[in-house]
């Protein structure tokens, strides 16, 4: 009896640690949590002099542009509609509905929506 008693509490400790782990880490990583608060994060991290937008420097210094320079700067450009050369938190934020194009953890490789 005291066997069955002591499993019982390890595993109950076992399933507690677990979903407190899963919650304390929940929204990190690739395409996990809300995109507007990915995107509010990417934000604050792109912009490093904290100035409230995010320079075309800061934009290409960031892991995007790192990765693919010309693609950033083309993207830099298209994101920034008022042409006044930083991204403000809206221009950079997705766009309701909008789909990225990149190389998410999608859910199978059927096939998608289009």
């Amino acid at each position: 009896m005291k066997k069955i008693l002591t499993i019982a509490l390890a595993c109950a400790a076992a399933i507690t640690f677990g979903m407190a782990d899963d919650e304390k880490g929940k929204g990190k990583g690739k395409g996990k949590g809300d995109p507007a608060a990915r995107a509010a994060a990417m934000f604050k991290k792109l912009d490093t002099d904290k100035s409230g937008g995010v320079s075309k420097e800061e934009f290409l210094a960031g892991p995007f542009g790192k990765k693919n320079p010309d693609k950033a700067a083309e993207v830099f450009g298209k994101k920034d509609k008022d042409s006044n050369g930083e991204l403000s938190a809206e221009e950079l934020a997705p766009k309701p509905g909008e789909k990225g194009k990149g190389k998410g953890k999608g859910k199978g490789k059927g096939k998608g929506e289009e």
